[in-house]
């Protein structure tokens, strides 16, 4: 099946009530996103982080996630979403995580999030297509995030290999 060139009216709709919700959830988002880091016995490298830097792109992660919720195909903002994403993985490669570190933060991203999108839904009757393309929206941008901070991560330590003294 072919995605559509761009949403329906309704699932636009959707999008974009979705995207505000979760910017009026930002700052529990990133808390709660933060604390299950913290707690999470096999990030070690978190563990010599200040709440500044674990907190680092998050904000700005979040809001790409709400514009693209608002216009799925922009070009403009998967871009920019990409270039966020691939800050995220080069400054997480200099705080010493590996790709196992930077795929277990993002996964706690990913379960505060679906905490939010289940509240979501559970309150805005949104059902059917519209609901599921809203919520495909999320896990892509995601995915496209993971992917790319950790394209980003190795690319980083493969530069540093070869190049003496790159930090």
């Amino acid at each position: 099946m072919t995605p559509p060139a761009e949403p329906t009216p309704n699932q636009q709709s959707i999008g974009e009530l979705l995207a505000a919700f979760l910017s009026d959830r930002r700052e529990q988002i990133i808390s709660d996103c933060i604390t299950s880091v913290e707690c999470d016995e096999k990030l070690k490298a978190s563990d010599t982080l200040n709440p500044s830097q674990l907190r680092d792109h998050l904000p700005q992660l979040l809001d790409n996630l709400s514009k693209t919720l608002c216009d799925a195909f922009s070009k403009d903002l998967k871009d920019q979403a990409a270039w966020t994403a691939a800050t995220h993985g080069h400054i997480r490669w200099k705080e010493r995580y590996d790709v196992s570190q930077l795929l277990r933060e993002f996964a706690h991203l990913r379960s505060s999030l679906i905490h939010y999108l289940v509240e979501f839904q559970a309150h805005n009757e949104s059902t059917g297509s519209s609901w599921l393309f809203a919520a495909t929206v999320v896990h892509r941008f995601l995915d496209d995030a993971v992917r790319i901070s950790v394209e980003e991560l190795l690319a980083t330590d493969k530069r540093s290999k070869r190049e003496p003294n790159v930090a």
